[in-house]
């Protein structure tokens, strides 16, 4: 028990000659920094961009639904010039739907969109002018008139090559950091 109580003495001495404890530094709690918020879209730019890939999105989801497997091949002549002229009057269509959407749209709000629209619109029509050109032509044949196909299924290829290029709306916006982060929230431009 001496023992105990010399350590029990030993240890009050120390204590009472260090001094008071120095006090401890007050202790900072900072909060994390707010994430920096996502930059929105203006809303004129981002309604006219989500218009402008609904027209073109549009003419790619149509065409392929239109160009469903599963239509018997023709027979004869007349059939392959009657089928051929309903696949002219279709591209016809659809690059005119799409021509009446863009020129539909408003005015552009980024010089960059209006001469990507400007662009489209020549494409679309062209390939319009052309596919509507050569079904009036080839309607106007003699039926089972061979000779009539050849010209109307080059001018089906060239009015389809008019439009090559013209699928991904999105790409030709991509120079405007406007456009681009338009093209990311608008809901047309993720088809």
């Amino acid at each position: 028990m001496k023992i105990a109580m010399g350590l029990l003495a030993a240890c009050l001495a120390l204590t009472a000659c260090s001094g008071p404890s120095p006090a401890a530094p007050p202790v900072t709690v900072t909060a994390p920094a707010p994430f920096p918020a996502s930059p929105t879209a203006d809303p004129a730019v981002l309604s006219w961009v989500d218009g402008f890939c609904s027209a073109v999105n549009g003419y790619r989801v149509r065409t392929n639904s239109e160009a469903a497997p599963g239509k018997p091949e023709p027979k004869t002549v007349a059939e392959a010039q009657k089928a051929l002229s309903a696949e002219l009057g279709g591209l016809a269509a659809r690059t005119g739907e799409v021509v009446d959407k863009l020129t539909a749209l408003p005015a552009a709000p980024v010089p960059l969109a209006e001469t990507v629209r400007t662009s489209f619109v020549r494409k679309f029509t062209r390939s319009r002018d052309r596919a509507a050109g050569a079904k009036t032509t080839l309607d106007r044949a003699k039926p089972g008139d061979e000779a009539s196909q050849t010209p109307a299924a080059d001018a089906l290829d060239r009015a389809q090559q008019d439009v090559d290029g013209t699928y991904d709306p999105v790409s030709p916006l991509t120079d405007s950091p406007e456009l681009l982060l338009a093209a990311a929230t608008a809901p047309s431009c993720k088809g």
